[in-house]
């Protein structure tokens, strides 16, 4: 995906935008917890999911990919937590997972 003029806005229809920003949600709780993708595929085959690191790193590249897919990848990163991105234009940008690793973190107890 192309980076994206800040200043225009994304339609709310934009599919690629939509998978740019979950793509980048994942990626972005994977640098925060510095782990790869042959990591995470370690911690998905132990929660009994089977995908190796290259299917993962495409699946996870083209940003299209089930909920479930999702919810299993946090769960094997061990995530709690999901900050929903204010912007879409923001969270689909290609530098969008850099900041959204910047950004909230979870709320403490």
């Amino acid at each position: 995906m192309a980076d994206q003029d800040s200043t225009a806005a994304v339609p709310a229809s934009d599919e690629k935008a939509w998978e740019g920003m979950v793509k980048n949600m994942l990626r972005a709780e994977m640098m925060r917890q510095g782990v790869s993708y042959a990591a995470l595929a370690n911690r998905l085959a132990a929660i009994g999911v089977q995908d190796n690191e290259l299917n993962l790193k495409n699946k996870i590249g083209r940003g299209r990919f089930t909920a479930m897919f999702l919810m299993q990848c946090f769960k094997a990163l061990g995530v709690e937590w999901v900050h929903v991105p204010a912007s879409l234009e923001e969270a689909s940008r290609i530098t969008g997972a850099y900041a959204l690793a910047a950004g909230p973190r979870a709320p403490t107890k």
